[in-house]
């Protein structure tokens, strides 16, 4: 997260080197890039505000695993039973 403060501090510094009537794409790229920048951190004050807002959720929830493992249920072996079996290869 910090890591667009550092570039919005870079924009601004870059933004009191370029001139708009010298360099007006440059210029307006930087000012694109800042405004970006600004608009991020607002985002991000308003999503930190929110999820601080939140209740916590439940703490006896069952996390799931990566792999997606655990125990089988009805569906997964009913689809493991409709597979037909391998043939023999000689």
């Amino acid at each position: 997260m910090s890591g667009y403060l550092v570039a919005r501090e870079n924009f601004k510094e870059a933004e009191k080197h370029v001139s708009a009537e010298k360099d007006p794409i440059m210029f307006n790229l930087i000012y694109g890039l800042l405004s970006l920048t600004e608009q991020l951190a607002s985002d991000f004050a308003a999503l930190h505000g929110a999820l601080a807002a939140q209740p916590p959720g439940p703490a006896g929830r069952a996390k799931k695993t990566a792999a997606g493992g655990g125990k089988r249920t009805a569906a997964k072996k009913k689809s493991a039973a409709k597979r037909p079996a391998a043939k023999k290869r000689r």
